[in-house]
């Protein structure tokens, strides 16, 4: 099911930014506790920033042995990376996860 949400991303050099933004949610295989998230920018090309790399990327949650800590891991197309770019993926994953709290990582 495709999902839309806007996200506020508060750049230093940039301001606060909103960044229309659609995913996708499937769990991995069998196991639990392991969510994926495949992550689109929905912004026409002459509005794209210019610390923007990817307007695709993944997320992968996961949920920790001892159950009390969650890895999160991002994917991106672009080999190359810059701090904005960082902030934003992290802000991204933190909105999804806050959002979809019932993925079942907490």
């Amino acid at each position: 099911m495709l999902k839309r949400i806007n996200v506020l991303v508060d750049l230093p050099d940039f301001g606060t930014i909103e960044l229309p933004l659609v995913y996708t949610m499937s769990i991995e295989g069998n196991e639990k506790g392991t969510c994926l998230v495949n992550c689109k920018i929905m912004l026409s090309a002459e509005n794209l920033p210019e610390w923007l790399l990817s307007t695709a990327f993944s997320i992968v949650y996961t949920q920790a042995e001892a159950e009390n800590a969650n890895i999160v891991s991002v994917s991106a197309d672009s080999g190359s990376t810059n701090r904005h770019h960082e902030i934003m993926l992290s802000i991204v994953s933190s909105y999804i996860k806050l959002k979809e709290d019932h993925i079942g990582l907490n």
